[in-house]
């Protein structure tokens, strides 16, 4: 159990550890009311190699960002995960198919710390990469044939590459982001690989006397791909949990009504949980007994949506915030960025 939850927490860490927020501040023309700082703008000596066709975008009037930043990131998140083809196996027994239970609210909590570092390559086209730790807490209820719940507490630590496209006109900005993250928790062995797909579209206000100075406010929705089977082995001692040592010893002794209908194989698993939950709650377990599983994973959603704003001080500093919901998803995320120029010409 406490393998599965490790799985669940991977699952809610990868999701949000992709959750890194696209650039908000594409390259955008503006209209005739901000005339004069367009026409300050094709005046200047653009004097970077990057981004490609960076000074000709800026000669067309185009505001750029600086071409190189640095993202500081802070996640809250909430995320309802679904569990169905659960396998069990004890010692040197092959896992066997435990359809029978059924699973109440599977809830994963997490908060995460990512950097992410980025590079503008054409006016148009951003790569970036992440990295970051997170804490998360999972929480499991059984509600069928038994009641049983439990919940554990896991760090991790994420890396992962992306590439957005955005482009904006009249200050209108749309964006469109796509990423992939390796996610590695504390108590699990391996990576496990995700994607993440998401499009914005806002809109960019700029300050009348200060042009460099912007609000942007958007809208988008958010994919989220990950590898849903999760394989593995715990120690039964590990395992933390509430549940009822009437319910235990109902089974033990083959007297649950529901337990006459297992399979031969089933009941054998059912009877070797209930005498280890049960050692467990008495005397602190066996730790010689090990568990083997196998089960599916996924939120409840694949997509969800978002909102969020963005105020830029100048084109060095930018702080935003996003709010995620929808597909049992819930978070907030809270940023800053900042920006400087590199790859000057000689």
């Amino acid at each position: 159990m406490k393998k599965l939850l490790t799985g669940l927490c991977i699952l809610t860490v990868s999701i949000h550890a992709n959750n890194v927020l696209a650039q908000a501040g594409a390259g955008t023309k503006y209209g005739p009311k901000q005339q004069a700082y367009v026409d300050s703008i094709k005046n200047s000596d653009y004097k970077w190699t990057m981004p490609i066709l960076g000074k000709r975008a800026s000669g067309k009037g185009f505001d750029l960002p600086y071409n190189s930043g640095i993202m500081l990131n802070t996640l809250f998140a909430k995320q309802k995960v679904l569990i169905s083809d659960l396998k069990v196996g004890f010692n040197d027994m092959q896992p066997v198919p435990l359809e029978f239970i059924k699973f109440g609210d599977v809830v994963a909590k997490t908060q995460s710390v990512t950097v992410r570092p980025d590079v503008w390559i054409l006016p148009f086209l951003d790569l970036y990469a992440i990295g970051g730790f997170s804490t998360a807490q999972t929480n499991v209820s059984i509600v069928e044939p038994f009641v049983m719940n439990t919940n554990a507490k896991f760090h991790g630590n994420t890396f992962g590459l992306g590439t957005t496209f955005a482009a904006g006109y009249h200050g209108f900005i749309s964006i469109i982001d796509f990423n992939h993250t390796w996610t590695h928790m504390d108590k699990i062995s391996g990576t496990i690989s995700a994607n993440m797909v998401d499009a914005r579209f806002g809109k960019n206000f700029l300050m009348k006397d200060k042009p460099y100075r912007s609000i942007a406010v958007w809208v988008g929705a958010q994919g989220f791909f990950i590898n849903r089977t999760t394989e593995g082995s715990i120690n039964l001692a590990d395992l933390k949990t509430d549940a009822s040592l009437s319910d235990m010893e109902s089974i033990v002794n083959e007297t649950a009504g529901w337990y006459q209908n297992l399979t031969p194989a089933q009941k054998i698993v059912m009877k070797q949980l209930a005498q280890a939950v049960i050692n467990k709650i008495t005397d602190g377990g066996d730790k010689d007994v090990i568990v083997h599983y196998s089960l599916n994973k996924r939120p409840t959603s694949e997509w969800s949506m978002c909102v969020g704003g963005q105020f830029q001080f100048s084109h060095s500093w930018q702080v935003r915030t996003e709010v995620g919901f929808l597909g049992g998803r819930s978070s907030l995320l809270l940023s800053a960025n900042y920006r400087f120029r590199m790859f000057k010409k000689h």
